[in-house]
């Protein structure tokens, strides 16, 4: 069946809520547990709060569910060009500010060589941040300049796969792409050896973005429903398989216990609420204000983790620690918001226009997948 959307519905609201919970549950797991439990980099611990919040490193996988949901929409109807000049406009401006920031905070504001806070994380040479602004770092075998853009590399890996979708006009034969790539994700386990294929296909998360791709194609009635179901049974079974068993493995690092019930229903939670939202259950088309809290969630996930840190390493003595989680949370989100306003709003949505203009003009209609 054709699946071209002659026109985008009203948009729901109910995602941009998702991402801010998403990353305000990242931001809480870094500040109250991750730090403190691993690599020194925060000396400040939050014992009974951080057994709560350790379980917010799963804000990612909402995000990787949602990322499956919307960018999928966004890519019906586009040109490879089109879809590649929309996502590199919603990702580097406010990258290469977040960069540049986390650089110049590490090299000037970090711990110095002697400090007990020193670690690989806080280093940060000329190289390694000319690299890390292609946001390619990882591919040409350069560490993470910050300690999130691990996932940025995961994403990208998905926009190069939706691009060769819409390049060979392969949309049409979605379902069973998403099979094969279930299967392959089966086949490798949950951790997977290195190699090229789950470099490309990242099998740990795969299950997570063919999750919400399934949301999206059973909201647009792109085949028979209960053959979408399945697909989706089989996707939500091997996240929590792979959820579970990374769990263990943040255990043995961080020398705790992540409860396996606990992590099972988290992610059987994300599924069923987009679910939901997909099936119009949830449905927050008038509160148009949660579209700033949606857009604030991935310039405050760029620039909450190594600046954050070094103000705690900075901070803890002459600040009650509550006082300095409530402050450096809401400081993150502040300048979140100064990034999409002074950044994203001014130049990345102009530059968008302006590139959507350039294609529309240069791009023969008969190109569009």
């Amino acid at each position: 069946m054709s699946t071209t959307v002659s026109k985008r519905e009203d948009r729901n609201y109910a995602l941009d809520l998702l991402r801010f919970i998403a990353a305000f549950a990242v931001v809480i797991f870094h500040y109250t547990y991750r730090g403190y439990m691993a690599d020194n980099l925060n000396p400040v611990s939050y014992p009974w709060l951080g057994s709560i919040c350790k379980y917010g490193y799963l804000g990612v996988h909402l995000f990787f569910v949602i990322s499956g949901y919307v960018v999928l929409m966004s890519a019906m109807g586009k040109t490879v060009w089109q879809f590649f000049f929309s996502r590199f406009t919603r990702l580097y401006p406010a990258f290469w500010v977040a960069c540049t920031l986390t650089f110049l905070a590490i090299r000037f504001l970090g711990p110095v060589a002697d400090s007990p806070f020193r670690t690989h994380l806080m280093d940060a040479s000329l190289t390694q941040y000319i690299v890390n602004m292609t946001m390619l770092q990882q591919f040409f075998g350069f560490r993470d300049l910050d300690g999130v853009y691990w996932t940025l590399t995961v994403e990208i890996s998905f926009y190069f796969l939706i691009s060769l979708l819409i390049a060979y006009k392969l949309v049409d034969y979605m379902q069973w792409i998403l099979m094969g790539w279930l299967f392959y994700s089966l086949l490798a386990g949950s951790t997977p050896a290195p190699s090229v294929f789950s470099f490309a296909f990242f099998p740990q998360f795969a299950p997570l973005f063919i999750g919400g791709m399934l949301l999206y194609l059973r909201k647009i009635g792109f085949t028979q429903r209960w053959k979408l179901h399945i697909l989706l049974l089989v996707a939500l079974g091997l996240a929590l398989r792979n959820g579970i068993a990374a769990s263990v493995g943040l255990g043995v690092a961080f020398h705790d216990q992540f409860s396996p019930v606990i992590v099972g229903s988290i992610i059987v939670a994300i599924f069923a609420v987009l679910l939901l939202i997909t099936d119009g259950y949830i449905t927050l088309k008038r509160f148009n204000a949660l579209g700033t809290l949606g857009a604030l969630t991935y310039p405050v996930y760029l620039l909450h983790h190594n600046i954050g840190y070094i103000f705690y390493q900075r901070l803890h003595t002459i600040s009650n620690k509550y006082v300095l989680l409530v402050g450096l949370t809401i400081a993150s989100f502040i300048a979140a918001y100064l990034v999409h306003v002074l950044v994203e709003k001014r130049y990345a949505r102009a530059l968008g226009q302006q590139v959507d203009a350039f294609l529309k003009k240069f791009t023969p209609a008969s190109s569009k997948a």
